[in-house]
């Protein structure tokens, strides 16, 4: 498949959609496949891997630049908040958080960018609510990395997260079980 800015645009390899998205066209970070061909059966199956990783998996991949604007939202994203790629590409990422939640979330969010430092460690498992394309209030759990350029300046944030509503919902109704 050839993107805007043919073959060697940064579009054009998995590995530039989240290391270099704000060069990238904005309409290819969404669910389409890479199709490129590699050198060897090694990058051809490091490809297939970085693909399934970023498209397949049922977890949300999200990557926002540093203004807080969605450029990276894969299939799991879509089935969970109920937004296509091709809605919410180029929105903000207020359309999946608690409109009482924005402040708290803005605020911690441009303190990592202005300063690369979050309250919370690298490795930690985040538990907040977000919202669908309903309004209906989820339960996710997430993790998230910084996205560096080449001159180790953040332009953005990648997340992972999990819908585990379900669970959240079992367990409070067997605590009200007990009571």
């Amino acid at each position: 498949m050839t993107r805007k800015g043919d073959d060697d645009s940064p579009a054009a390899s998995l590995v530039s959609p989240l290391c270099s998205m704000h060069e990238a066209d904005p309409t290819y970070m969404g669910l389409e496949k890479e199709t490129s061909t590699f050198g060897s059966p090694g990058e051809n199956e490091l490809a297939r891997l970085k693909n399934v990783l970023l498209h397949e998996l049922p977890d949300a991949v999200i990557y926002a630049d540093n203004g807080g604007l969605i450029r990276f939202w894969n299939r799991g994203a879509a089935r969970i908040f109920g937004f296509s790629a091709a809605q919410a590409v180029g929105q903000s990422l207020d359309i999946i958080i608690p409109e009482q939640l924005r402040q708290r979330h803005w605020e911690g969010y441009h303190r990592m960018m202005s300063t690369g430092h979050s309250r919370h460690e690298a490795h930690e498992l985040l538990a907040v609510p977000a919202v669908d394309r309903s309004g209906r209030t989820l339960s996710i759990q997430f993790t998230v990395a910084p996205v560096a350029d080449e001159n180790d300046s953040l332009i953005g944030i990648v997340a992972i997260l999990r819908d585990v509503t379900a669970t959240f919902e079992e367990i409070k109704r067997l605590r009200a079980g007990r009571s």
